[in-house]
């Protein structure tokens, strides 16, 4: 724990490289670790950097989406129900999908929310499957703000991908969308366990244990999911996966996101938003939402 914001910003400075070498807290392609802050300008699609904590970079909130998937399918009551605020009982009801487009532009289609539909702050977290730092934030940090902001209706986390380590990193989000597409429905929260059963997995970068074969394999394992259905997933809709990968990689970029793990925290009230890059401490979050919630 520490034992001033200072003391935080000081530490996550030090958690920089140059060079577009593997952070000691993230992993990244260009080294940026930004932490901004935009205000909505009387409906202006641009934002302007109000603030900074460590290297500020303005905002730009995108106004228009290309479509980029066509869904044959339709949602069913209950995942109309949980976007409308209602949720199931269980452990479950944490999970829903939904068709939104938020107000920072985010497409949700084909991505896994967590947490309540009405949350007043989004996170939007981008991860590689192969970044042992997506790793590192998984196993330690997601669960504490689940438990912590997710479930008590303060947050709620939509789960993005950005796949730059590889070809395998791409093998992994494309699987990742056909899983999230066979559990959204009846049992979202099997996408839970395949998220951390693939992270739980994980090897070297491009080492190869994230090829497809050891992907489904690894899929077999875990409860709730049909691994020959993912796997006709991605032979039969292919197109739709890639594209909706795609949108996740188009909205990190425009987005200033240039590493993973990367988080945007974004205040639907205020259209405030703030940014943190890398598996950063955990009062580093718990600042951000704060920030962002009383922006």
């Amino acid at each position: 724990m520490f034992d001033s914001d200072s003391e935080i910003a000081r530490r996550a400075f030090l958690g920089t490289t140059a060079g577009g070498l593997l952070g000691l807290s993230g992993c990244t392609s260009i080294t940026d670790r930004l932490d901004g802050k935009t205000t909505k300008q009387n409906g202006s699609s641009g934002g302007t950097t109000t603030g900074t904590e460590t290297t500020a970079e303005t905002m730009t909130k995108t106004e228009t989406k290309t479509e980029t998937e066509t869904e044959t399918e339709t949602e069913t009551e209950t995942a109309r129900s949980r976007t409308e605020g209602t949720t199931a009982t269980d452990e479950s009801s944490l999970l829903y999908a939904t068709d939104e487009t938020t107000g920072y532009g985010i497409d949700l289609r084909g991505n896994p929310v967590i947490g309540a539909p009405d949350a007043p702050v989004d996170a939007y977290y981008w991860s590689d499957y192969q970044c042992p730092f997506c790793r590192k934030f998984a196993r330690e940090t997601l669960p504490k703000l689940v438990d912590d902001y997710a479930r008590p209706g303060t947050v709620r986390i939509v789960v993005l991908d950005f796949p730059y380590l590889g070809a395998s990193s791409k093998t992994a989000a494309r699987m990742a969308k056909c899983v999230w597409r066979q559990v959204r429905r009846e049992n979202p929260n099997a996408f839970k366990r395949w998220h951390e059963a693939v992270f739980d997995a994980q090897g070297e970068e491009n080492s190869g244990w994230a090829s497809k074969k050891n992907l489904l394999d690894i899929t077999e394992d875990v409860e709730g999911v049909d691994a020959d259905a993912v796997d006709s997933c991605l032979r039969n809709r292919a197109n739709a996966v890639r594209s909706s990968v795609a949108d996740d990689v188009s909205a990190a970029k425009s987005h200033g996101i240039r590493g993973t793990p990367g988080f945007i925290f974004y205040d639907r009230d205020s259209d405030e938003a703030r940014k943190l890059i890398g598996a950063q401490p955990y009062p580093l979050f718990e600042r951000k939402i704060r920030k962002t919630k009383n922006a």
